[in-house]
């Protein structure tokens, strides 16, 4: 059974190994390099998770996933959040833990309020578009430049979900 929460300062060490993990192993989820993801210190990552912006899905006490969450804070955008990234470390992957995490984030959006939740994703990460379009999201726009990476420039795509 997976439990969904929000990420403090006691889980640094845990987010921190993940987030280097993901940044490795899936590059294209992540705007950190893997060089930036290595570079973190467990200290910088809790001064991160102190910020209150990533949630994690744990099994039993194991963090196996994280994911952004951003709910907008003013009033004329306060119905809309941001989500992203959004990992689950491959040993979980196919498991439901994804499933768990975006359904915490579900709960937690309509709890707030939120009902609008957008995030992008790169083109070439099939299998992350895959699981937000079977969760509802649907693709709005295309960023151009949305990124830069060794004198290339590539988009993103915009999805969003809309939760009323």
């Amino acid at each position: 059974m997976f439990s969904y929460r929000l990420l403090g300062i006691e889980d640094a060490q845990a987010w921190l190994v993940l987030r280097q993990e993901g940044a490795t192993i899936a590059p294209s989820g992540f705007l950190v390099t893997e060089a930036e993801s290595r570079a973190m210190t467990v200290e910088m990552a809790s001064n991160v998770l102190a910020y209150g912006g990533l949630r994690g899905v744990f099994d039993d006490d194991a963090l196996v996933g994280f994911c952004g969450y951003r709910p907008q804070r003013t009033e004329r955008t306060r119905h809309r959040a941001e989500l992203g990234p959004f990992y689950v470390t491959p040993d979980f992957q196919g498991t439901g833990a994804a499933q768990a995490m975006m359904r915490g984030v579900l709960d937690e959006a309509r709890v707030g309020g939120v009902v609008q939740i957008e995030l992008s994703v790169a083109p070439e990460n099939t299998r992350a578009i895959a699981f937000y379009e079977r969760q509802g999201y649907e693709q709005f726009g295309v960023l151009p430049d949305a990124i830069r990476e060794n004198g290339t420039s590539e988009d993103a795509l915009l999805y969003r979900l809309q939760l009323a």
